[in-house]
């Protein structure tokens, strides 16, 4: 039996990965941290969850340093993640489900989200299995994904060499802004509404753009939906391809994509780990189209992380994400 903990419990990403590594045949929760809801019953701020016993906490750092955990979840907001992963025990295995970690250039990270910090060099592996599983294996630090790079990245990565221009088009459920955001108090905004933002410069397109190296576009919209995240991928290729066979060899051996000609929609994958990918039509201009779609609290967050948790810990990948 492993033990961990999570530093950052409530918001909702924090509280999916309670909901998941309570049902982990393979792990114990040492700590929930919340300094906001110390010492609340987990049931009390969520009336999904049934548990009636488990209470968020507020340890310290040096407290967990006690504890002998073999791996600590930060679910924090940027610039936090540095500064607390530098006061954990060296033996302590981290996933960063923030933004800390996710650049290897670290200016380009203080560019991107405005903050400040002394690191310079990032050696976290970016915890995208389907891309560095076995450096995640070994990793002390994993840098979890965002949301819309996950399913960014997966769309297109198989077709990059064949592509001259990228363009995503993005949508997602309201979740993704966090429990503080402006449509968590008020989602009546979003009724009958669809609203487009960061129409050129959001944070998660120069994180893809670490791994897609052909020009793109990427441009978001929040759906009037709590959680599912949907991009639709258009690529002018520069050479005739069949794409569909090509992206069902890419992921032919991959757990948690799957590949098929249909159209995929937010209902088949809210709830789960997975990433359906899928259209694969080409229009007369040699315009390819590609539909993903994610759960954006789970594969685009939580989910994605226990993933690279059993990896790290040596756990059946599947485990707790059935």
């Amino acid at each position: 039996m492993k033990k961990v903990g999570i530093i950052g419990a409530s918001g909702y990403t924090g509280h999916e990965l309670v909901k998941l590594l309570t049902k982990h045949s393979g792990v114990e929760l040492a700590f929930l941290n919340s300094h906001s809801y110390s010492g609340k019953k987990v049931s009390d701020l969520y009336s999904d969850f049934a548990d009636e016993k488990l209470q968020y906490t507020d340890c310290s750092v040096e407290e967990i340093n006690k504890m002998d955990v073999d791996l600590v979840f930060l679910a924090l907001p940027a610039g936090h993640a540095i500064e607390i992963s530098n006061q954990l025990d060296s033996g302590v295995k981290i996933v960063d489900l923030g933004a800390d970690f996710r650049f290897k250039d670290m200016q380009k990270y203080k560019e991107v989200y405005n903050v400040e910090t002394d690191l310079e060099n990032n050696d976290a592996v970016y915890g995208l299995p389907e891309l560095f599983r076995n450096e995640i294996k070994n990793a002390k630090i994993v840098a979890n994904p965002g949301c819309y790079a996950t399913a960014c990245i997966l769309a297109s990565l198989p077709i990059v060499k064949f592509a001259k221009y990228i363009v995503f088009d993005c949508k997602s459920g309201w979740s993704g802004a966090g429990k503080e955001s402006r449509y968590a108090k008020n989602p009546a905004m979003l009724k009958d509404n669809l609203i487009p933002y960061k129409l050129t410069k959001h944070r998660h397109k120069y994180e893809v753009e670490q791994f897609i190296k052909t020009p793109l576009s990427f441009t978001p919209h929040v759906l009037e939906t709590f959680r599912g995240l949907m991009s639709t991928c258009h690529v002018l290729l520069n050479d005739k391809v069949n794409p569909l066979q090509l992206y069902e060899d890419f992921y032919k051996s991959e757990p948690f994509v799957s590949v098929s000609q249909n159209i995929p929609e937010l209902t088949h994958v809210v709830g789960t780990n997975q990433c359906n990918i899928g259209g694969f039509e080409v229009d007369e201009n040699n315009q390819l189209v590609i539909v993903s779609v994610i759960d954006n609290l789970l594969k685009g967050a939580s989910g994605q992380a226990v993933q690279n948790m059993n990896l790290m810990l040596g756990f059946y990948e599947k485990e707790g994400l059935k």
